[in-house]
């Protein structure tokens, strides 16, 4: 029988189940659902992803029940520094969660810490026990589900992962190859913008299966260091080729041909190395050796054209020379893969960790508010509501759920309501009329079997993963199974109405302080980002004053290149509805010239740290200051009001950029070369590039926003 990939992982969760239920009874412990729910929040499509999320549940367990027994034994009998506690912990776990790495780990840590805390706290002494028999349930949820993956249809995760590694070389090729033409001034401008947010996606995929491969294939954790290395230059490769692409527009009117005479060889080469590592991946021998390639700019042919168009030329030139080392890093790093895996001393270490500083993230601390008020306002409801539905157990559904849901905001909440709705009347309906007429555990583990594997078949996309798991939760939330099983229908009616009092709940929270709709958020996001961009660029070059001045600049420096990201998410969830079928169309448009000013702005602060020639600089200041004064202006009006974009045109930015180039041109002649010092050439030219370059991505930005309505965006709804 030829089974489906989702039929399959249906299969393996449903079995986990019923096993890891009938073990729990069968031993005779309290609450055996704890180990379900193990089961239901660990199956995933591979078994690395799956064994690694086991993993990080388990080692969150324990420490979830580490500080969940400190608190207790801290702060048990008194009530208000108990709520504060608890608060504040899974506060913390939630602003964890929206790290990069380990936001399983978090989410487990605050609800085990939940559970133990509301359980335990009344009976401090029966605390330690309540932490022991989480702690076993869940190993045994664990025990059972990867005992099933190891045995019934196994799916390693290297596979997976070097299937999207050579994806991943794949899409770059192509991404290259169209960059290349459009350098060239050929090609469809259309079809890089697509290959781009295909890499990043297959970028983000590769990282995931990198993790779950490091678990269960020993092969890849032998050498999982140098990994890390290829992920690493695959990301900075796939920066620096759109920074590339970036640079196009300034270079259309210049011969490259005769300014770069070595273009083709380069591209040759280049194209050789991409080929190389995609055979690599695919296993093939390695008889390839990068070669020495320059790329050097015709000097009398640079003498030719304008300043600006040679500093464009020298940036684009830089960021060749960028993907020509990192090309040769990726082909060294899957060589060195190649050559050792199975050597028993293929262990390499990881990447270098630079110096950490703690910078903090706006909407992780508004996620982590937020589930402090809902647990605040859910202890106060309990406390003073007298026969609250669920009682005490109603801080706990919060606590778990109203941190998923808050660490991922621009998922709707609505999106939920359908999957939890669903497992509540699926769970009750089975509560009610199959389980009474079971009295035995074949029949309760056939019943189990079939549930759960009609929820997973139910929701199996990877869009519905949290409905999957919300759905099984809910579902064994209301069958209760126990080895004391009672039935009551009250109490199924009392939980149901714990939920929806619960999503009523979390509705309000998430509207604390302001609306979390698709184009308020933009907006409110887009002004933090202006605002960051204004900072950084009034400041005199960074590193020259406090410590507060330097972590002020690297706080403003993470907004910059964080912000575009998540405007691009929450531009992605905007409802045509509201806004207009055809502002929703522009919007790629926009949020694409926004990640282009974005990196033109870290290009800009990352050049003005370069030694630059101080006459020329001081020659130049007060020009330069005009230059800033301009865009300062543009900056504060698009932070302001987006929709007033086109009266951007009085700042005059590019009539300012030529009065640059000319007072250059004027300076140079009327001091001679010498006023150019050699080691210094190039990074002015940089700088010039860098400062054109912003002008030209401002400038786009604000042509774009022009053609935008913006009035939907403001207008006030309740929905």
């Amino acid at each position: 029988m030829n089974l489906s990939g989702t039929t399959k992982e249906s299969i393996k969760t449903a079995l986990a189940m019923t096993i890891a239920f009938g073990v729990g009874l069968g031993m005779g412990w309290d609450r055996p659902y704890w180990a379900g729910f193990a089961v239901a929040f660990i199956s995933l499509s591979s078994t690395g992803q799956s064994f690694n999320k086991a993993s990080l549940r388990m080692t969150g367990s324990v420490l979830g029940a580490i500080v969940a027994l400190t608190v207790i034994g801290l702060a048990a009998q008194q009530r208000w520094l108990f709520i504060l506690c608890l608060s504040m912990w899974c506060g913390f776990c939630t602003y964890m969660m929206g790290g990069k790495r380990h936001q399983y780990f978090w989410h487990v840590s605050g609800f085990v810490f939940i559970i133990i805390c509301i359980d335990g706290g009344p009976y401090p002494d029966s605390a330690f026990s309540t932490a022991m028999l989480r702690l076993q349930q869940t190993a045994l949820g664990i025990m059972a589900y990867s005992l099933v993956a190891l045995l019934l249809w196994p799916n390693n995760s290297r596979r997976a992962m070097e299937s999207t590694a050579a994806d991943l070389i794949n899409t770059q090729i192509k991404l290259f190859s169209s960059y290349l033409q459009l350098f060239r001034r050929q090609g469809d401008s259309e079809i890089p913008m697509l290959t781009y947010a295909e890499e990043m996606a297959k970028l983000n995929q590769f990282g995931v299966l990198l993790d779950a491969a490091t678990t269960d294939a020993q092969e890849v954790h032998e050498v999982q260091g140098k990994w890390r290395n290829y992920q690493s230059a695959a990301g900075e490769l796939t920066e620096t080729m759109q920074r590339w692409h970036e640079s196009f527009r300034e270079l259309q009117d210049i011969d490259l041909e005769t300014l770069l005479p070595g273009l083709d060889d380069f591209a040759v080469e280049l194209g050789a190395r991409f080929e190389a590592i995609k055979l690599l991946l695919e296993k093939q021998a390695d008889t390839f050796n990068c070669s020495e390639v320059s790329l050097e700019i015709q000097p009398q042919a640079a003498q030719q054209i304008s300043h600006f168009h040679r500093a464009a030329l020298i940036v684009a030139q830089g960021h060749l020379l960028n993907m020509e080392r990192l090309t040769r890093q990726l082909h060294a790093s899957m060589h060195d893969i190649r050559s050792d895996e199975g050597s028993p001393e293929a262990r390499t270490a990881s990447t270098g960790q630079s110096r950490f500083i703690f910078i903090p993230d706006p909407e992780r601390l508004l996620a982590a508010g937020r589930v402090m008020v809902m647990l605040w306002l859910a202890f106060l409801a309990v406390v003073y509501i007298g026969d609250f539905p669920g009682g005490f157990g109603f801080i706990s559904t919060c606590g778990p759920i109203g941190m998923a849901i808050m660490s991922a905001p621009h998922i709707r909440i609505s999106l939920t309501y359908m999957p939890a709705a669903f497992g509540i009347a699926f769970g009750g309906a089975l509560y009610i009329f199959v389980m009474p007429h079971l009295h035995s555990f074949i029949g309760l583990g056939l019943m189990l079997f079939a549930a759960t594997f009609f929820l997973c078949q139910r929701f199996s996309t990877p869009q519905q993963a949290l409905g999957r798991a919300l759905g099984l939760a809910m579902f064994i939330s209301l069958i209760s199974v126990s080895n004391q099983q009672s039935y009551n229908f009250l109490g199924v009616a009392n939980t149901a109405l714990m939920f929806v009092l619960m999503f009523l709940l979390l509705n309000i929270v998430s509207n604390l302080p302001y609306s979390p709709r698709p184009e308020r958020t933009l907006l409110r996001l887009m002004k933090r980002y202006f605002r960051s961009v204004t900072f950084l660029l009034s400041q005199p070059q960074a590193g020259d004053g406090t410590h507060y001045d330097s972590w002020r600049d690297a706080y403003h420096l993470q907004e910059i290149s964080t912000l575009p990201g998540k405007i691009a998410t929450w531009a992605s969830q905007a409802n045509p509805k509201i806004l207009g079928e055809a502002t929703v169309q522009q919007l790629p448009a926009l949020m694409s010239s926004l990640q282009a000013l974005s990196f033109r702005q870290q290009e800009l602060l990352e050049v003005r740290q370069l030694p630059q020639s101080p006459r020329l600089v001081a020659a130049l200041a007060a020009d330069m200051q005009v230059w800033r004064e301009h865009a300062l202006g543009a900056l504060d009006l698009l932070s302001t009001d987006p929709s007033q974009s086109v009266r951007f045109r009085r700042f005059r930015l590019e009539e300012q950029l030529t009065l640059i180039e000319n007072r250059v041109e004027e300076i140079l002649n009327e001091a001679g070369s010498d006023m150019l010092e050699p080691e210094h050439r190039g990074n002015f030219y940089r700088l010039l590039g860098a400062y054109r370059g912003s002008s030209e991505a401002l400038l786009d930005f604000a042509e774009l926003g022009a053609n935008v309505d913006w009035a939907p965006w403001y207008e006030e709804r309740f929905a």
